[in-house]
């Protein structure tokens, strides 16, 4: 293999992945993994679930709430409906009506819309000391609500990401999505691990009500339609710092999120994450996101090289053998943690997807303007 200038950069790109993803992986290993504990009642929570259309899924996340191991007058459960068309609303007050011993409001959004506006508007009548948000096609563990309190109530972090695993039919893209999915959560616990967050997941992720409520006015971005989990993580560092910032390891605090019908839909659910990307202010989140971009671009662009030109080919599997054993560690770690060891077996197998899937939506999310549920992304 003649070392040229493209050899020469596409290996730099390489080592600096390399480096990132040891980086993340140490961090992982430094959280400490929380055991079972008594429950601890003296945290007040509020936990708010947004829901727009979500008649199919509403009423098993609310039986998961409603399951808590943790006291009933300890805690409130706010519904914000963002305009549904279907029948969310009424079957929200229909679970309500038929569970009077659990605190549940149904809080309908009227001139405002969107998952951000949701959480505002529920952040005007939580009483809660800590607020946990989650998403409306989520199950929880009965432990959730005592493990994040007992978290927060220990280790007094201002913001708490928590794991979350995706549940899907199964079948190729099924298993594409639970294992590229949880990459991202692994990457992101890894981060904070290192006190350098780069990235959480709104399904699960609780923090202060009254840190909330001293951040500037616009600490959710609402002018930007997705991203309430990372802007809201990256203003609690700006103004509290990286140490404000935990991930909370513990099976007892898996939330359980709904995967995609289609890949395609998978896809894109990622244009709209990406979407937010051109107003990422942290530096050490730009650096992650333009090396991972840079690194899975020079793989491709090898690859297409690599079908004309022979030399090529080489260099294409001394890339590829680089991403496999960077992400391998993490992940291992990862799915055992979540109980989905038996993925990694296809870990090399579907790094060419992954590979393309991570360039595609890089590209495409920061030109697609796509719609969610009825609604242009902005």
């Amino acid at each position: 293999m003649e070392l040229t200038l493209y050899t020469g950069l596409s290996l730099s790109a390489a080592f600096l992945y390399l480096l990132l993803l040891w980086w993340i992986t140490i961090g992982w290993f430094r959280l400490q993994e929380r055991e079972p504990g008594a429950v601890n009642a003296e945290v007040t929570v509020s936990v708010i679930v947004p829901a727009r259309n979500e008649a199919l899924v509403i009423s098993r996340c609310l039986s998961s709430l409603a399951a808590q191991h943790y006291p009933e007058n300890k805690f409130e459960i706010l519904v914000i409906d963002d305009h549904s068309s279907d029948d969310t609303a009424r079957i929200v007050q229909t679970f309500i009506d038929n569970h009077a011993g659990v605190r549940i409001k149904l809080l309908p959004l009227t001139t405002e819309s969107g998952k951000k506006q949701a959480i505002l508007h529920a952040m005007k009548v939580a009483t809660g000391e800590l607020i946990l948000c989650t998403d409306a096609d989520c199950q929880h563990p009965p432990a959730w609500i005592s493990t994040m309190a007992g978290f927060f109530a220990s280790g007094k972090p201002v913001f708490i990401a928590g794991p979350v695993v995706l549940n899907t039919r199964g079948g190729f893209s099924g298993l594409f999505q639970e294992t590229e999915f949880a990459s991202l959560i692994a990457s992101g616990a890894g981060s904070i691990g290192m006190r350098t967050p780069t990235m959480c997941n709104g399904a699960n992720l609780g923090f202060s009500a009254e840190a909330f409520r001293s951040l500037n006015s616009d600490a959710l971005k609402s002018a930007i339609g997705s991203g309430d989990d990372v802007f809201l993580m990256m203003s609690v560092k700006q103004k509290f710092g990286p140490s404000g910032i935990g991930f909370l390891k513990s099976r007892d605090a898996l939330v359980v999120a709904e995967g995609k019908d289609k890949l395609s839909d998978y896809l894109k659910q990622r244009f709209r994450w990406v979407s937010k990307s051109h107003a990422y202010r942290d530096s050490f989140l730009i650096f992650t996101a333009l090396t991972v971009f840079t690194f899975n671009s020079a793989i491709l662009l090898t690859a297409f090289m690599a079908v004309f030109d022979r030399d090529s080919r080489l260099l294409l599997l001394i890339l590829f053998a680089i991403k496999v054993i960077a992400d391998s560690g993490l992940l291992a770690s990862f799915l055992s943690f979540a109980g989905k060891a038996r993925h990694l077996w296809l870990t090399p197998l579907l790094q060419p997807l992954v590979i393309v899937f991570t360039v595609v939506a890089a590209v495409a999310g920061n030109i697609y303007r796509g719609e969610w549920k009825g609604r242009r992304v902005n």
